[in-house]
């Protein structure tokens, strides 16, 4: 049942995001010739690199979160990738996906202390400052989950049902992270071609 509410789950958000792009698109106006299809990949690196006048605290901040979302994809990949395939998480599958989790959680508490007073509310929300907060709030349960499991206070079956809360909050998170890069993403461009 898990594998097929993933499955359906991340169908219905690249599904949506795809669509949103279709029907509101950003960035460079002749959209899909191959000059500016090239010039959005680049441009799409271009936004992991800190910008010069950045002061340090926030190019820290950037480098942080760009390590952050490398781990998260590697994490994304070795929880997700097997499950979709029909298979467990095992090996070195498993072995990289227990390396890259606390980089990950390190990165995402490292850029909640840095960039919490850039993302608090004001006149000019945006969904991407709620995103901010939700996945903050989710990255506990998807932790500590996995990591209660790791002691043997609450048994075999405590076990299986912790393993169980950090499949389907990690579901959740992902989902939500992938939505939230997504707007992170549009915001940059948005903000790149009104240069």
């Amino acid at each position: 049942m898990f594998q097929w509410i993933s499955i359906i789950g991340f169908s219905v958000v690249f599904a949506g995001l795809f669509l949103h792009h279709l029907i509101f698109p950003c960035g460079y106006k002749p959209r899909f010739t191959a000059g500016s299809l090239i010039r959005k990949k680049v441009h799409l690196l271009t936004l992991l690199f800190p910008e010069q006048k950045l002061n340090w605290p926030t190019k820290f901040r950037k480098l942080v979160f760009v390590l952050g979302l490398f781990s998260f994809c590697v994490l994304l990949a070795t929880g997700f990738g097997p499950l979709l395939c029909g298979c467990r998480l095992h090996g070195y599958l498993l072995m990289i996906h227990a390396t890259f989790a606390p980089v990950f959680i390190g990165c995402a508490a490292i850029v909640a202390i840095l960039g919490a007073g850039q993302y608090c509310f004001n006149k000019k929300d945006a969904g991407t400052k709620a995103g901010f907060w939700v996945l903050l709030a989710l990255s506990l349960p998807v932790t500590l989950t996995m990591v209660l499991s790791m002691f043997p206070l609450f048994g075999t079956h405590g076990q299986e049902i912790l393993l169980d809360a950090h499949r389907w909050s990690a579901l959740i998170f992902a989902l939500i992270a992938i939505i939230e890069l997504y707007m992170l993403i549009r915001m940059e461009v948005l903000k790149d071609t009104e240069r």
